[in-house]
């Protein structure tokens, strides 16, 4: 019994709520999350974070290419609101530290930082 005691409280402290290797820290902020539009001239899915403060610069993120899935699910499940191309949303993420480029339409590329999308869920 003892040793199951001890297997137990081993487990339990060695649990961590670090992101994976390599990542930043979990993050949890307000976006917005948009459709690949690229064929209308747009860019590809990406998450806004919603800042508040009108005077701030917006800023951007790629999802990478495995939690793109879960925004391309979190697009299909959630309805557009304000507008036909964004969603508001709460997302969990943690960036990569890379920079990557964002395709847009007429052949166009942005440069902006790569994020690990935990999860998303309506706002």
């Amino acid at each position: 019994m003892r040793v199951l005691l001890l297997f137990l409280l081993t487990f339990a402290f060695s649990c961590q709520k670090d992101s994976p290797e390599g990542l930043g820290p979990i993050r949890t902020e307000p976006a917005f999350i948009y459709e690949n539009s690229v064929p209308t001239d747009g860019c590809e899915e990406h998450v806004r974070l919603d800042i508040p403060d009108s005077t701030a610069t917006a800023v951007s993120y790629k999802p990478t290419a495995s939690s793109l899935p879960i925004l391309q699910k979190a697009l299909a499940d959630i309805q557009p609101n304000p507008t036909t191309f964004e969603r508001a949303v709460t997302i969990r993420f943690a960036e990569t530290g890379r920079q990557v480029d964002l395709m847009c339409g007429w052949g166009t590329r942005q440069q902006m930082n790569e994020i690990e999308i935990i999860s998303i869920s309506r706002r």
